[in-house]
């Protein structure tokens, strides 16, 4: 009797499984962002109808899909505005990340304009359309031979200024 019972219920569970619609298992690819392409020590050059506009020089550089990332990097922006009276501006970070037109940096973050303005700070974001350099962290510079500490800075190249939380601002009397 046990038996009977037995296959009865193996007969009418692969009945009901046979009716059970069967769903198409899909792999599902998780998306890596893998590199494009990677360079060693490269130095490249953004050329424009009448000049060069960008010089880069870095170890590596490695272009993904939505970003490039370049590692003890040196990048020269030169200067296409003729109402503004600078030659270029000089970002240097231990790593950059680029996407679009906007630079993160990190790590021993240099930031030159000319002799004009000199930044030292471990991070920086800058907007090369907006002309915008900004931080949350604390940073030391020379802005006209005038030494500036402070954090969280915002510097607008387009208007020229320089704003700053926690600002500490020396002005040296001898060199004027």
């Amino acid at each position: 009797m046990g038996m009977k019972s037995f296959i009865a219920l193996l007969l009418f569970i692969s009945i009901i499984a046979y009716f059970i619609p069967i769903k198409k298992l899909e792999k599902v690819q998780i998306e890596q962002d893998l590199p494009q392409v990677i360079f060693e020590k490269p130095i490249m050059y953004t050329l424009n109808d009448k000049n060069i506009h960008r010089v880069v020089i870095a170890e590596h550089a490695v272009k993904y899909q939505n970003r490039d990332e370049m590692f003890n990097a040196d990048i020269t922006l030169k200067n296409q505005d003729q109402t503004k009276e600078f030659d270029s501006e000089n970002l240097k970070a231990d790593k950059i990340i680029k996407k679009g037109d906007v630079y993160t940096l990190t790590n021993n973050v240099k930031y030159k304009r000319d002799n004009f303005i000199k930044l030292n700070t471990h991070h920086l974001i800058y907007d090369d359309i907006n002309k915008i350099a900004k931080n949350n962290k604390p940073f030391e510079g020379v802005y006209n031979e005038h030494i500036f500490k402070g954090t969280n800075l915002y510097l607008d190249i387009n208007n020229d200024n320089i704003k700053a939380k926690n600002a500490h601002f020396e002005i040296d009397m001898k060199k004027n």
